[in-house]
């Protein structure tokens, strides 16, 4: 052995041959250590995906994709984006893959939010019942494209047919990312409800009567009662939300995404975001970065070239696949700078000043008269007294 690594010692008869590891040290000497095997973390990935397929936002890139590329294609250039709906598909189709795959016993979900429709579009309805009744249940992979396109297909048919209506305001059409986050939380809620021999929303009626005279009940049917105890350990899992948004931020979301975003925090939910940018409007959305923040998630803002030619499925893989558990020994892209700026509900502008109602929180630049626009509640306006 090297002295100058450490003094010479007998080394005990446990550590025989087939236990040591050869390594040998910068003076040229081989150490023998222990070899130890890597430690598998207990817990299983849960990932429930947000994916923003707004049809007014999703048509106007592919119009502007069109005529770029024409251009390009004719200097015999490739394309520099935006990505297209298909591409974005294909990337979602590709990351989803890649998560079910790198753990046997993980488990998947996938939320569509086009404009202000919001819904579950991988599984099925008709499999997602089955699904948080027996949360052991595999779901079927090779049917995630179908299922994929065929529940956005419909997700997309409705927005468009609400999308007729002339009153509705302009920020309609942006993508209600807030509702699909709390849809995800509470999906998180009912599978680990579910997985832990609770009650789920989604459990048949079944579960809650009483069959025979040694049967506690309720108390029964959560696990907290009844002399037949499950001996089956209660599974450990690791869930997280992967916001993928295409839209620009609503300027009423905002409420709705800090209280979503403390929710996750309180139940060490780790948030990761994706915002796809355009060839116009924001480079980024400050809704996202600050919920990134708030929950310790990985938060990238791809555009250019890296949306393009099949480059968006690239970025998923290689920054927003690995699990909470192995984060700590990988180069992310970290969150540098983040504009904790509030927007004001009624101009939509980031403001470092600004009135905030004290029933709903809501914020404004200008002082609302009489009462909130948001809750309608009475604003009083205190009396100067008289020196």
């Amino acid at each position: 052995h090297c002295h100058r690594c450490f003094p010479l010692r007998r080394l005990p008869a446990k550590y025989s041959h087939r236990h040591r590891r050869h390594r040998q040290c910068r003076n040229g000497y081989h150490h023998h250590n222990k070899t130890m095997a890597p430690k598998k973390s207990d817990e299983n990935s849960l990932t429930v995906i947000v994916l923003d397929v707004s049809p007014i936002t999703w048509g106007e890139r592919a119009m502007l994709r069109s005529i770029s590329d024409k251009k390009r294609l004719a200097a015999g250039k490739r394309s520099t984006g935006p990505a297209t709906f298909e591409e974005l598909l294909a990337a979602v189709q590709a990351f989803a893959s890649a998560c079910i795959n790198l753990e046997r016993d993980s488990a998947l979900l996938i939320i569509g939010v086009a404009a202000s429709e919001v819904a579950v579009v991988y599984p099925r309805k008709d499999q997602l019942e089955a699904y948080f009744a027996n949360p052991e249940t595999k779901l079927d992979t090779r049917n995630l494209r179908e299922d994929l396109m065929v529940g956005v297909t419909e997700l997309v048919a409705k927005a468009a047919a609400s999308a007729t209506n002339a009153d509705q305001p302009t920020s309609a059409a942006m993508g209600a990312m807030a509702s699909g986050f709390t849809t995800a939380l509470c999906l998180i809620n009912r599978y680990l409800v579910a997985s832990n021999a609770g009650v789920s929303a989604l459990q048949s009626e079944s579960a809650w009567t009483r069959t025979n005279a040694e049967d506690e009940g309720v108390i029964a049917s959560i696990g907290g009662g009844g002399k037949k105890k499950s001996k089956k350990k209660a599974r450990a899992w690791s869930p997280r939300v992967f916001l993928i948004q295409a839209s620009e931020d609503r300027p009423a979301d905002y409420n709705a995404m800090m209280n979503c975003s403390f929710a996750a925090v309180k139940l060490q939910i780790v948030v990761d975001g994706c915002f796809i940018q355009g060839p116009s409007g924001s480079k980024s959305s400050p809704y996202l970065e600050q919920v990134c923040d708030l929950t310790s998630g990985v938060f990238l803002a791809p555009s250019g070239a890296a949306q393009a030619n099949m480059a968006l499925s690239e970025v998923l893989l290689s920054v927003f696949l690995a699990p909470r558990s192995t984060r700590t020994g990988m180069n992310l892209p970290g969150l540098n700078k983040v504009d904790f700026r509030p927007r004001t509900f009624d101009t939509g502008k980031s403001v470092d000043m600004a009135f905030v109602c004290n029933q709903c929180l809501s914020i404004f630049e200008k002082k609302p008269q009489s009462r909130c626009p948001t809750c309608d509640a009475d604003i009083k306006t205190r009396k100067r007294s008289k020196a």
